[in-house]
């Protein structure tokens, strides 16, 4: 069995961030003790974390204080960073996180573990005709979509289960919403009204693709999915465990380096997209190390990118081969078929 360990970056409809991303480790059980010691030493020796249950690495401060000089502007998460996380890196350079995040790509180069995510470009037409009539909603149902047809076709070719494992986000879920059955919770009306709850959105995408071998959702879940796709019975998850298993990203090192991994991947799309917009992320974005070692793992698919896009009036899932620091494109896309 592959444990899945998952993450998301740009979710939110924030107006500078362009791009959605939902993806994760996929790591084999036999694999996973081995390959997390792994982790834990080279962030041990790159950020200076001792104790690994004792601060989380919440990479998007580091990376922003490191190349953006900022601080999180919330209370709480400032007061967590200036305790947990600022001690250790005061010192670190832009070289320092670079090398960190190259070693990182590196290892699962080595250890062939499988990083695969869907990117969605949140300024896409389809996104302002989703038939819920939010563009939130589209952007993240389709990230998700798109992620777990990913997975579940390595799975397939692997003739293995696999097990979806996530950051817990049940605090994430408003008080009124927990008093729901399932049935309720995904309804098109409980999302439609809760427009900026993505977990809602993630477990309806998730249940839709359960619907085949369940006769119960497919009485209870709406006929309009949420995310449709050109070919409806591809959606279909066939070596997905049907429930997600939550846990603390805090004591799960391995969804805290898809977050890192992920984080990585759209801060440089952001900038291929936009150079100029930043200037601070270009000896990170275009360090020849970093881009050599990303485009080794699309050529040898331990990276694995799918993108949601409209072909012949329907939308359908494409797969990138190939990272290019040339321009913004992530060139050379073929079509599932």
């Amino acid at each position: 069995m592959y444990l899945i360990y998952t993450d998301e970056t740009g979710t939110n409809n924030h107006p500078n961030i362009p791009f959605s991303l939902y993806g994760g480790l996929v790591v084999h059980e036999s694999s996973v003790l081995k390959f997390e010691m792994q982790i834990i030493e080279i962030v041990q020796e790159f950020l200076g974390f001792t104790n690994m249950l004792e601060a989380e690495v919440h990479f998007t401060e580091i990376f922003n204080h490191i190349f953006l000089d900022k601080k999180p502007s919330k209370t709480r998460k400032l007061k967590a960073f200036e305790k947990d996380i600022y001690p250790l890196i005061k010192n670190k350079t832009k070289e320092d996180v670079t090398h960190f995040i190259d070693e990182l790509f590196q290892l699962i180069s080595k250890a062939n573990i499988p990083f695969l995510f869907t990117n969605i470009d949140k300024q896409d037409e389809y996104h302002k005709n989703h038939h819920l009539g939010n563009k939130e909603i589209s952007h993240n149902a389709y990230a998700f979509k798109g992620f777990i047809n990913l997975v579940d076709r390595f799975l397939t070719q692997k003739q293995e289960m696999g097990l979806l494992v996530a950051d817990d986000f049940s605090n994430q879920i408003p008080k009124k919403l927990k008093q729901l059955s399932t049935i309720e919770l995904i309804s098109d009306e409980t999302i439609k009204n809760n427009p900026n709850v993505k977990e809602i959105v993630y477990k309806r995408v998730l249940a839709e693709s359960l619907v085949w071998k369940n006769r119960f959702l497919k009485d209870a879940i709406p006929q309009n999915s949420i995310a449709p796709l050109k070919y409806k019975f591809e959606s279909n998850s066939f070596n997905l465990i049907d429930n997600i298993n939550f846990v603390s990203s805090k004591e799960s090192m391995l969804n805290q380096i898809s977050d890192v991994l992920l984080y990585s991947i759209r801060k440089m799309k952001e900038y291929y997209l936009n150079k100029e917009a930043y200037p601070e992320l270009k000896i990170f974005c275009e360090n020849t190390d970093l881009i050599s070692t990303i485009n080794f793992l699309y050529s040898s698919k331990i990276i694995q990118e799918a993108q949601i896009t409209m072909n012949n009036n329907a939308l359908d899932t494409i797969f990138s081969n190939i990272f290019t620091s040339i321009n913004s494109q992530w060139s050379t896309k073929n079509s599932n078929g």
